[in-house]
């Protein structure tokens, strides 16, 4: 096999070992693929110890060894903080990591008012968090009335209410409902 057909098969293989690898931190395998790196590892290294005529194919080389060993070093990291019990969330890709369920509609809540499901995914959000709702469902929806007028009347649209939330913190926000 001519060395830029073993680049390529590389790269290959090194794309399906981070699928591995996003696999394992998704806990869909239940143990990290660390043989399929060592054998990626000793194939680069013997690539790489060839003398190697052509600049392109040296470049690919390179580039996929930086590549490796940064993949490498942050899948160390995870699994070091998975170990420690520090890990929120194991991906690695963050296209992969699903969005906060935070201002998903509950099942349950199918005749309920806006208010209702708000002050519902406020409080679930809250709890999943650990941190005590300090606030009753008739004064949590005083307040989104009182800030939804004075929102509106300053803003001359109306605004509809989102649960946020950023690390520990959990915020109500206002959001413009855009005109169609």
């Amino acid at each position: 096999m001519e060395l830029s057909e073993q680049i390529a098969f590389l790269e290959r293989v090194l794309q399906e070992h981070i699928r591995r690898w996003e696999r394992f931190f998704s806990g869909v395998e239940k143990v990290p693929p660390q043989i399929e790196r060592e054998r990626i590892n000793r194939r680069i290294r013997m690539l790489s110890e060839q003398t190697i005529n052509r600049r392109a194919d040296q470049f690919r080389l390179e580039q996929l060894q930086h590549r490796f060993q940064t993949y490498s070093m942050n899948w160390e990291r995870m699994l070091r903080e998975r170990e420690e019990g520090r890990s929120v969330s194991g991906y690695t890709n963050p296209s992969m990591r699903a969005p906060d369920a935070a201002n998903a509609s509950p099942a349950d809540s199918v005749n309920t008012t806006e208010e209702d499901a708000l002050f519902d995914r406020y409080r679930a959000a809250k709890t999943e968090r650990g941190v005590e709702v300090k606030v009753d469902r008739e004064t949590f929806d005083a307040q989104i009335a009182s800030q939804r007028q004075r929102i509106e009347e300053r803003l001359g649209r109306k605004v509809r209410f989102e649960v946020q939330v950023e690390g520990d913190k959990v915020r109500v926000v206002a959001r413009e409902i855009k005109r169609s």
